[in-house]
């Protein structure tokens, strides 16, 4: 629980862009991160704002230019999760993720593209996490995670690219 929670919170403080929705702004291997997905994030993170009486920034601006970039890191993150668990063998069926949507009272009908896609990336995760920390001491399961991850970073390092305009400020 407290993994998803983070992992949640950590989505929430992100926001994208976005024009034409089939154009690629990043791929991670093989699969394409396009504008649409990351309309799709800006808008549930500016929905958010406005839920919570918080500014957003406007289109064009550095701040927004910022919350974009740390959306498509977002989306790129999830990618990597997914086709990790893919090769470990543990791939999210579609079941699990509308099971998860109901029990957090949403209707699985209902929810948008980002919130499957959110779910299916926290359920992934704690598949790998599983995987990953079995066998280890509680003491040791933070130790094991973080070292998979630094892993999967490396892995993912020379198979992720962007279009210039989306890369990630150096």
């Amino acid at each position: 629980m407290k993994r998803a929670a983070a992992f949640a919170g950590a989505a929430f403080a992100l926001a994208g862009c976005g024009s034409d929705s089939g154009s690629a702004v990043a791929h991670v291997g093989d699969t394409a991160i396009t504008k649409g997905q990351l309309q799709q994030a800006v808008d549930h993170f500016k929905d958010e704002a406005a839920a919570e009486g918080r500014p957003f920034p406007k289109s064009g601006t550095d701040a927004y230019r910022t919350v974009e970039r740390q959306a498509l890191g977002l989306l790129v993150y999830r990618s990597e999760l997914l086709q990790s668990a893919d090769k470990l063998g543990i791939p999210v069926d579609e079941q699990e993720v509308q099971t998860r949507l109901q029990a957090s009272g949403e209707e699985a009908a209902e929810a948008g593209a980002f919130a499957r896609e959110t779910v299916r990336a926290q359920i992934a995760y704690e598949h790998i996490y599983e995987r990953v920390t079995a066998g280890s001491t509680p003491a040791g399961r933070e130790a094991a995670m973080r070292k998979w991850l630094e892993q999967m970073k490396r892995a993912y390092a020379r198979r992720v690219s962007y279009e210039a305009e989306f890369a990630p400020a150096s």
